[in-house]
Protein backbone atom coordinates (compact mmCIF):
# COMPACT_ATOMS: atom_id res chain seq x y z
CA UNK A 1 0.00 0.00 0.00
CA UNK A 2 0.96 3.42 -1.03
CA UNK A 3 -0.14 6.61 0.45
CA UNK A 4 -2.27 6.84 2.91
CA UNK A 5 -5.59 5.48 2.94
CA UNK A 6 -8.20 7.93 2.10
CA UNK A 7 -12.12 7.00 3.00
CA UNK A 8 -15.10 8.27 1.64
CA UNK A 9 -16.13 9.59 4.77
CA UNK A 10 -19.72 11.57 4.72
CA UNK A 11 -20.54 14.85 5.59
CA UNK A 12 -22.53 15.45 8.59
CA UNK A 13 -25.39 16.62 6.42
CA UNK A 14 -24.72 14.14 4.01
CA UNK A 15 -25.14 11.75 6.64
CA UNK A 16 -28.72 13.43 7.82
CA UNK A 17 -29.53 13.34 4.58
CA UNK A 18 -28.95 9.71 4.20
CA UNK A 19 -30.70 8.85 7.67
CA UNK A 20 -34.09 11.13 6.65
CA UNK A 21 -34.25 8.96 3.21
CA UNK A 22 -33.68 5.78 5.25
CA UNK A 23 -36.14 7.10 7.95
CA UNK A 24 -39.05 8.35 5.07
CA UNK A 25 -38.56 4.87 3.52
CA UNK A 26 -39.12 3.28 6.95
CA UNK A 27 -42.47 5.47 7.08
CA UNK A 28 -43.31 4.09 3.48
CA UNK A 29 -42.85 0.78 4.96
CA UNK A 30 -45.03 1.25 7.34
CA UNK A 31 -47.62 2.94 5.99
CA UNK A 32 -47.69 0.33 3.10
CA UNK A 33 -48.23 -2.51 5.78
CA UNK A 34 -50.77 -0.46 7.10
CA UNK A 35 -52.23 0.33 4.14
CA UNK A 36 -52.53 -3.43 3.13
CA UNK A 37 -53.71 -4.88 6.70
CA UNK A 38 -56.83 -2.30 6.45
CA UNK A 39 -57.67 -3.48 3.33
CA UNK A 40 -57.10 -7.03 3.90
CA UNK A 41 -59.30 -6.63 7.02
CA UNK A 42 -61.75 -4.74 4.93
CA UNK A 43 -62.18 -7.51 2.33
CA UNK A 44 -62.48 -10.25 4.99
CA UNK A 45 -65.43 -8.22 6.16
CA UNK A 46 -67.00 -7.57 3.05
CA UNK A 47 -66.81 -11.75 2.15
CA UNK A 48 -68.50 -12.37 5.19
CA UNK A 49 -70.89 -10.04 5.00
CA UNK A 50 -71.44 -11.26 1.41
CA UNK A 51 -71.99 -14.44 2.15
CA UNK A 52 -74.95 -13.48 5.19
CA UNK A 53 -76.57 -11.62 2.32
CA UNK A 54 -76.73 -14.64 -0.08
CA UNK A 55 -77.66 -17.11 3.20
CA UNK A 56 -80.31 -14.70 3.64
CA UNK A 57 -81.36 -14.58 0.31
CA UNK A 58 -81.49 -17.97 -0.49
CA UNK A 59 -83.21 -18.09 3.03
CA UNK A 60 -85.85 -15.89 1.66
CA UNK A 61 -86.33 -17.77 -1.15
CA UNK A 62 -87.11 -21.12 0.39
CA UNK A 63 -89.19 -19.88 2.84
CA UNK A 64 -91.15 -17.86 -0.25
CA UNK A 65 -91.54 -21.49 -1.84
CA UNK A 66 -92.75 -22.79 1.32
CA UNK A 67 -95.51 -19.55 1.43
CA UNK A 68 -96.84 -20.46 -2.34
CA UNK A 69 -97.03 -24.28 -1.85
CA UNK A 70 -99.01 -23.29 1.49
CA UNK A 71 -101.16 -20.72 -0.48
CA UNK A 72 -101.91 -23.34 -3.07
CA UNK A 73 -102.90 -26.05 -0.80
CA UNK A 74 -104.66 -23.61 1.16
CA UNK A 75 -106.78 -23.03 -2.36
CA UNK A 76 -107.85 -26.80 -2.55
CA UNK A 77 -108.50 -26.93 1.00
CA UNK A 78 -111.00 -24.29 0.23
CA UNK A 79 -112.50 -25.62 -2.72
CA UNK A 80 -113.21 -28.52 -0.76
CA UNK A 81 -114.58 -27.07 2.06
CA UNK A 82 -117.14 -25.13 -0.52
CA UNK A 83 -117.63 -28.15 -1.97
CA UNK A 84 -118.48 -30.36 1.30
CA UNK A 85 -120.72 -27.37 2.54
CA UNK A 86 -122.98 -27.11 -0.55
CA UNK A 87 -123.37 -30.74 -0.31
CA UNK A 88 -124.07 -30.51 3.47
CA UNK A 89 -126.81 -27.55 2.69
CA UNK A 90 -128.12 -29.63 -0.26
CA UNK A 91 -128.47 -32.69 1.84
CA UNK A 92 -130.59 -30.71 4.29
CA UNK A 93 -132.65 -30.05 1.58
CA UNK A 94 -135.76 -32.86 1.42
CA UNK A 95 -135.93 -33.06 -1.90
CA UNK A 96 -132.92 -33.00 -2.99
CA UNK A 97 -132.16 -36.00 -0.88
CA UNK A 98 -135.28 -37.59 -2.12
CA UNK A 99 -133.93 -37.16 -5.36
CA UNK A 100 -130.57 -38.50 -4.44
CA UNK A 101 -131.91 -41.62 -2.70
CA UNK A 102 -134.25 -42.27 -5.93
CA UNK A 103 -131.09 -42.11 -8.38
CA UNK A 104 -128.46 -43.71 -6.25
CA UNK A 105 -130.42 -46.75 -5.26
CA UNK A 106 -133.12 -47.07 -8.06
CA UNK A 107 -136.03 -46.35 -5.37
CA UNK A 108 -139.60 -45.00 -6.43
CA UNK A 109 -142.40 -43.34 -5.35
CA UNK A 110 -145.54 -45.57 -5.05
CA UNK A 111 -147.07 -46.09 -8.31
CA UNK A 112 -144.05 -44.81 -9.97
CA UNK A 113 -142.85 -47.04 -12.91
CA UNK A 114 -138.90 -46.56 -13.72
CA UNK A 115 -137.55 -47.34 -17.36
CA UNK A 116 -133.69 -47.65 -17.40
CA UNK A 117 -132.56 -45.88 -20.99
CA UNK A 118 -129.08 -47.76 -21.61
CA UNK A 119 -126.05 -45.17 -22.65
CA UNK A 120 -124.59 -44.48 -25.58
CA UNK A 121 -120.96 -45.29 -25.05
CA UNK A 122 -120.02 -43.85 -28.53
CA UNK A 123 -121.10 -40.43 -28.61
CA UNK A 124 -119.63 -39.07 -32.18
Amino acid sequence: MKGPRIYNSLSPEERIARLQRQQEKREKEVHRVRRNRIIAVFAVLFVILGFQIGYAHAQTNRINEQVQTSKQSLSKINDQKSALTAKRDDLKDPDYVAKLVRFKFLYSKPNEKVYNIPEDKDNN
